[in-house]
């Protein structure tokens, strides 16, 4: 069941959502070579505290983070670790969650250590186009196919 929200929760919502982001754009100066996740970890601890909100993810089943880094091949959600040291090349995703009020806001961006080779650096390029072309079908009266359409032609024309 969809529930629709109020004005007022939407606000929140909102203002939940500009925290998380302000929280990202601190956690992202951190991305550099020779940094393990663990430190981007804590680092998002004391962001997370700075700002007043509570991490979505620590303790959730057991989850011990709060963040979730997935490095190159790793898919999503994983576990930040003193031993994955970030080097040159790497490709990580960040998915940080927060509670604000009563609400949770959850975002995961990918990022690349310096430099990356151009098919990274294009495959990276085309799959944020496909995520806006999907977002942009997200409004009343659209069905998921429509959503799936969009993304799947972003896909198609760069091949």
């Amino acid at each position: 069941m969809i529930i629709i929200k109020s004005e007022n929760e939407i606000a929140i919502m909102r203002k939940a959502g500009q925290i998380l982001s302000s929280i990202r754009k601190e956690l992202i100066l951190s991305l550099k070579e020779g940094v393990s996740t663990f430190a981007l970890d804590m680092i998002a601890r004391e962001l997370i505290e700075k700002h007043g909100v509570v991490s979505a993810f620590k303790g959730y089943k057991g989850f011990d983070g709060y963040i979730c880094t997935s490095v190159n091949e790793a898919i999503v959600h994983g576990i930040p670790s003193k031993k994955q040291i970030l080097k040159k090349g790497d490709i990580i995703t960040i998915d940080m969650g927060i509670k604000y009020q009563r609400y949770y806001v959850d975002s995961a961006w990918t990022y690349t250590i310096g430099k990356v080779s151009k098919k990274v650096a294009t495959l990276l390029e085309n799959t944020e186009k496909s995520l806006f072309a999907g977002i942009e079908q997200v409004k009343p009266g659209n069905r998921i196919s429509d959503i799936s359409a969009s993304i799947f032609e972003i896909g198609k024309k760069n091949k």
